[in-house]
Parts: structure tokens; C-alpha cells; sequence
């Protein structure tokens, strides 16, 4: 691992710019990077409109700390960057993470320009993850518990850099307890479930709010090849699903994909375990850079799945091919694949 020992000192008076969001794994990472003898100053980026409601939290949070303060308006940048794509991919019957997308491209952007401007060397966040290096790569690496490095797996080599994850390896459970008795009133805040941006998880009329509502659709039955009902906008179903479709057969349907040019959503009467190969578009290289041809590596599909088994080689132009050893389910479209071995974080893609 790197970044865990003494601190050298950039050219500013702080070492690290320290992502504070004002919850309980933030706020402890700031106790923690002093503990480690770094100087800290605390930011809060304000992404959207409701995150000005954070900014107060944020900001006791720091004073609990004993650390500085500033607040830094990344609203523009998240708009044109996070919510476009999230808009964008949805109204293409894909389905997006807008956390990857937001780590690289606006929030660890955001601390980078601001250690830059202060003179801070190393930037932090509460993320569960560790950072290490070898032969001049940085790259991601999973922590034993609540892993967070797939939410990372667009960091560029700069910024990864640059990172210190001081929550690294630890228990949540026992960072509650260790913030309780730092004095920190964020010990037993409830973590947030739903995307930032969409506070009420309703992210149809979220989306339908911006660019207007989607029409009414066909379902598809993909094996009798015809209409079967009616769907309520194709931005409303995901691959796999097989819940709230609004639609008896008699037999259980699952959504298998979205066909955007005919307003389709393609159901099917088998579950839909049948991906062994995917391409994988915007590759970002870790561990591995952009020159490697061919390698093994275990790939999770999404945040939640578990990891398989699989075959990964680079197709050049920013593309890579994920061949698996055994079917998986529900590979979608907008979801990123990251690739492992081990802990340590290889490389990731796009779905398409």
C-alpha cells in the first residue's frame, strides 16, 4: 500500500484535501489521516441542489475535527457531466451508475484542483478501498469489508496518485463506535441508499422532469415474436428484472432488454443467465495499462454481483472483451465490468 506513512509535505501548508461529506466515514477519515500525522482541510462539494442541505453537517463535521473548511460548488460540471449521461443512457434503454461516472470526472477532479490550489499533495475520501503501486502503476485495491474500490474503477493514474484512503481494511461497526468517542455526532447517521441527486429513488420522474415524458411501448415476447402488452416507457425496466412488470402470461417473464429505436421492451420466458461474452467501451487501465493483450482476471458485472470468472482481452481503441467461463446474469447495458485479480483492480468498461 502507499500513502500510509509519514506525510511529505506538498508546497501549501496542508498535506491532503480531505472529501467531507459530514456522515460518519468521512468524518472519522478526517480523525484518522491526523492520527497518521497529516495537516487536513476539510471540502465539501456541493454536486446539486440538495446538497446544499449537506453543507452544515459538513461543516460541524469539520469543526468537531478541529480541521479548516471550505465549500466548493461543483454543481455546473456534475449537471453537464453526471446527469446528462445519466439522462442520456436511460433515454438509450441502458442503465447507468452515476458514481462511477461522478468519482473520476467531477468529485476527485474537484479535490485535485483544490489541493492544487492550496498546495496539498494528497487528496482523501471515507471510501472503503485501499490505493497501491507497482512498476510505476497505481491502482485500486479491495478492502476486506464493505469493498468500495468498483465505485473507483475510473480513476486515472493521476489521481489515484494523489489518493489516501485512511478507512481502508476497517469495520464499520467499530468505525461508529471510534467516531462515538471522537465526538463526532455523525457516529450513528444512517448511510444513504438512493442516488444523491434523487432523493426520493424516483429517477423516472426525475428524467421525464428534464426531458420530457416517455411514451407508452410494446412488450416484446421474444420467443413468440409479438406484441404482448403494453409498458410505460422504456426507461422504467431494466435487463433481469422480472418484478412490477404489470403483465400476467401465466408463466414468470423477465425483461431482457430495451429496443429504444421501436419503443420495445424485449421480455423472455427464460431468466436471462446467458451472457458469456461482453464488450466493454471507455476502458480505464489500472493495474494494467493500455498495451496488455490478454489476461485472466475475476469481473464483477455490477456493484452488487459477486465476481466470475473470465477471460479478459484488450481489443484496443478503449474497448476490451470479457469472455466468461460460466453464463452470468443479467449483464446491462450502462453497467460497468471491473476487472480483479485478487484485490487488486485491473481495468473497466462500459457495457454496450
Amino acid at each position: 500500500m502507499i500513502n500510509n506513512g509519514k506525510p511529505v509535505n506538498g508546497e501549501g501548508k496542508y498535506d491532503v484535501v480531505l472529501g467531507l461529506s459530514g456522515g460518519v466515514d468521512s468524518s472519522l477519515a478526517s480523525k484518522k489521516l491526523k492520527d497518521m500525522g497529516y495537516s487536513v482541510f476539510g471540502l465539501y462539494c456541493v454536486m446539486h441542489e440538495q446538497g446544499k442541505n449537506g453543507i452544515e453537517a459538513a461543516r460541524q463535521a469539520a469543526k468537531e475535527a478541529g480541521i479548516p473548511f471550505d465549500v466548493f460548488d461543483a454543481t455546473g460540471i456534475f449537471e453537464k457531466i453526471v446527469i446528462k449521461d445519466f439522462t442520456d443512457k436511460y433515454s438509450e434503454g441502458k442503465t447507468p451508475n452515476p458514481c462511477v461516472i461522478c468519482n473520476p470526472n467531477v468529485k476527485f477532479r474537484a479535490l485535485c484542483e483544490y489541493a492544487d490550489e492550496i498546495g496539498a499533495k494528497y487528496v482523501a475520501t471515507g471510501h472503503y478501498a485501499g490505493v497501491g503501486e507497482r512498476n510505476g502503476r497505481y491502482f485500486a485495491v479491495k478492502s476486506e469489508y464493505k469493498d468500495q474500490s468498483y465505485m473507483l474503477c475510473g480513476l486515472s493514474q493521476a489521481q489515484l496518485s494523489r489518493c489516501i484512503f485512511p478507512l481502508f481494511g476497517t469495520l464499520k461497526s467499530e468505525n461508529r463506535i471510534e467516531a462515538e468517542k471522537a465526538g463526532f455526532s455523525s457516529a450513528h447517521k444512517k448511510d444513504s441508499q438512493e442516488i444523491c441527486f434523487i432523493p426520493d429513488n424516483d429517477y423516472a420522474s426525475f428524467i421525464e422532469s428534464r426531458i420530457g415524458a416517455f411514451p407508452e411501448g410494446d412488450y416484446w415476447l421474444e420467443e413468440e415474436n409479438r406484441a404482448v402488452g403494453r409498458h410505460k416507457g422504456i426507461i422504467r425496466y431494466t435487463v433481469g428484472q422480472s418484478k412490477k412488470l404489470g403483465i400476467a402470461l401465466g408463466v414468470p417473464l423477465y425483461v431482457k432488454g430495451t429496443d429504444a429505436e421501436n419503443n420495445r421492451v424485449i421480455l423472455t420466458k427464460t431468466d436471462v443467465v446467458n451472457c458469456t461474452e461482453l464488450i466493454c467501451e471507455n476502458a480505464v487501465f489500472q493495474l494494467l495499462d493500455e498495451n496488455f493483450t490478454e489476461t485472466e482476471a475475476e469481473v464483477k458485472i455490477r456493484y452488487a454481483h459477486k465476481g466470475a470468472k473470465a477471460r479478459i482481452i484488450n481489443e484496443k481503441n478503449g474497448k476490451i472483451r470479457i469472455l466468461f467461463y460460466e453464463p452470468q446474469r443479467a449483464a446491462t447495458p450502462g453497467q460497468f465490468a471491473v476487472a480483479y485479480s485478487g484485490s487488486e483492480l485491473l481495468c473497466s468498461g462500459i457495457i454496450i
